[in-house]
């Protein structure tokens, strides 16, 4: 099994992101959503780092980065995560997000363009938040949004542990549910709500929409917003695939099907 590399890249202001790198080849970089941490892509990382430069991170105020209570929002993350290309030199790199690590991604593009890469396998994101009405892919009405900023604010553990939970598809793992929640709790609560709050008031759809054609693109997203996520790709980014799969941390309750999703859309697109 190929060797991780764990070290600190700075991204300017003091802010250094812990990175584990395994393996090498094409870079392939799995981007945590909100605030999860490298530990989540365990079960993705010595799967393709048998043909991949498999590259994890901790973003800002996350897991072992650092702290910071400056630029907590997702342009700021966007930026982060240029340098982080730069520094690493990552050719033509294939980029994996995950959740809220999707918008850190259409922020990078905003800021950046298309240029430099190779692909891109959302994982279950849509890029409008707010629900306006039943046939929108969203994450939710305005009043879902409301209340769990509140409840983050009032009972932040609890609930965590909450939206943690509802991840899985079936019931979760004591010890697996532990864990998770242990990861994201590493994000202090201020951050954590300072980033629910831009993540939850963005609209990323006119980049989805621009990027279309750009690179080759996978969204493989809830099972339950599969009909909408289609039918939204279908109107406005038709060159891109969509997968239905699970629920929210379906790579990690599925991990087989989802990394053989993932191969087979490296593989058909040459990368």
């Amino acid at each position: 099994m190929a060797t991780t590399h764990s070290h600190y890249v700075p991204v300017g202001d003091g802010i250094d992101l812990y990175v584990e790198e395994t393996g090498e080849g094409r870079p392939l970089v799995f981007i945590p959503g909100w605030t999860m941490t490298t530990e989540v892509f365990a079960r993705q990382v010595p799967h393709f780092a048998e043909r991949y430069r498999v590259i994890t991170y901790d973003p800002r105020c996350h897991g072992r980065s650092t702290k910071t209570v400056t630029g907590v929002n997702y342009p700021q993350h966007g930026r982060d995560l240029g340098r982080l290309i730069d520094t690493l030199e990552l050719e033509q790199p294939v980029l994996a997000p995950w959740s809220y690590g999707c918008t850190k991604v259409w922020e990078l593009i905003r800021q950046r363009g298309t240029d430099g890469l190779g692909g891109v396998v959302w994982i279950d994101l849509s890029p409008q938040q707010v629900e306006t009405s039943p046939q929108d892919w969203a994450e939710g009405p305005i009043e879902f949004i409301t209340a769990f900023q509140r409840c983050l604010t009032d009972r932040h553990r609890e609930a965590t542990r909450e939206f943690c939970e509802a991840m899985w598809q079936g019931k979760a793992p004591a010890d697996e549910l532990d864990w998770v929640v242990a990861e994201s709790l590493k994000t202090p609560q201020y951050a954590a709500l300072l980033m629910a709050a831009d993540g939850m008031t963005r609209d990323e759809t006119d980049i989805a929409i621009a990027t279309d054609g750009a690179f080759p693109m996978l969204h493989v997203v809830h099972e339950t917003k599969g009909d909408v996520a289609r039918a939204f790709v279908a109107r406005n980014c038709p060159a891109a695939k969509v997968e239905p799969l699970g629920y929210h941390f379906m790579f990690w309750e599925f991990t087989d099907r989802f990394n053989a999703l993932v191969d087979s859309f490296l593989g058909e697109n040459g990368l």
